[in-house]
């Protein structure tokens, strides 16, 4: 397992090419660094709890423009593949009350 740390040092794009992100993996004296980056409109990404546990690479992302923050966790499968699993937070707002369906019992 300890190879498939150096797996993921380097340069990552999407297979399919479908996200202008980059992420950048550097293995530093302290473990791995992540960077993360916009390369349409150079926009830096803020990356948070980057944590390696022997099979997964987790991090989170903050992106400044619009304030949305990923949760990412990085699994290599092979030198030039990794999976990526992501959840990402989003803020919803009640736009109404839901109407009961169920039918009234008058008691008597």
């Amino acid at each position: 397992m300890k190879h498939k740390i150096e797996w993921l040092v380097g340069r990552w794009e999407p297979a399919d090419e479908s996200s202008a992100v980059v992420l950048e993996i550097l293995r530093t004296a302290r473990g791995l660094k992540v960077r993360a980056f916009n390369q349409d409109d150079g926009e830096e990404y803020i990356v948070s709890k980057t944590k390696w546990n022997g099979k997964n690479l987790r991090f989170e992302i903050t992106v400044p423009s619009n304030k949305w923050r990923t949760r990412n966790c990085l699994t290599p499968i092979s030198r030039c593949k990794f999976v990526q699993e992501i959840t990402f937070w989003e803020l919803w707002k009640k736009r109404s009350v839901p109407v009961s369906t169920h039918k009234r019992r008058d008691v008597p």
